[in-house]
């Protein structure tokens, strides 16, 4: 992790950030992709090609543990509105996109107008600005330090198409280093131990029990030391 992500990361897990209405901690929102990319680790790209125009998607990609779950969101080619590759995804409504594993960031490359919403078991955590600028190739992403397992994109106003060219989310990229200076010690020790007991809705509850205790002890003290 480089010296701006970490700062990027600190500022994430301290500030407060109230954007569509909704307030949580430790989300920061970009615009700007390179910022996006700067301030995350490792990530995976759906680029939605590989398949006919018109194909449903739905769990295409559950090897990769995403699921597109509307049953609604088709393959769609057009070297205008999808300018990376011309191949894009039309959500004929809002485009619901589930992880098996929760994750702490998530990209999208855009046409129009787009608002994302972040859930954690079944519960909403999150909403974001509305992005928008030119008719095509708008970038929106989010970092979270309270890690989601569902997002819903949705165009804005309503009833319009969410329409999303390509679509990027990972996980933590070390989700030990609580204060996000490269690192796992002492700092990270006390910010768990101040945690203790409690439901954060990700790390320090690195077992995702709901509760911050031993097994999460355990899981910082064995990673103690510089991230990967």
């Amino acid at each position: 992790m480089n010296r701006s992500a970490s700062s990027t990361t600190l500022c994430a897990a301290v500030c407060l950030f109230v954007a569509g209405g909704t307030a949580s901690p430790g989300v920061l929102e970009f615009e700007n992709k390179d910022d996006w990319l700067d301030a995350i680790g490792r990530f995976v790209t759906l680029d939605f090609t590989g398949f006919a125009p018109g194909t449903f998607i739905t769990d295409q990609y559950a090897h990769l543990g995403v699921h597109f779950t509307d049953g609604s969101d088709t393959i769609f080619f057009s070297p205008g509105a999808f300018p990376n590759d011309e191949w894009g995804l039309d959500g004929n409504g809002n485009i619901t996109v589930a992880f098996d594993t929760p994750m702490a960031y998530i990209g999208v490359d855009f046409p129009g107008f787009l608002r994302i919403e972040l859930f954690r078991d079944g519960k909403l955590i999150y909403t974001s600005s509305v992005f928008f600028g030119d008719p095509v190739g708008n970038f929106a992403g989010l970092l979270s330090t309270k890690l989601f397992d569902m997002a819903v994109l949705m165009d804005v106003p309503p009833p319009d198409e969410a329409e999303i060219d390509d679509l990027h989310f990972g996980p933590p990229d070390c989700p030990a280093d609580l204060d996000g200076d490269g690192s796992v010690g002492i700092l990270d020790l006390l910010a768990l131990l101040a945690a203790w007991g409690t439901d954060p809705g990700g790390p320090p509850d690195f077992d995702g029990d709901g509760t911050v205790g031993i097994l999460d002890l355990l899981t910082l003290l064995a990673n103690w030391g510089p991230c990967p």
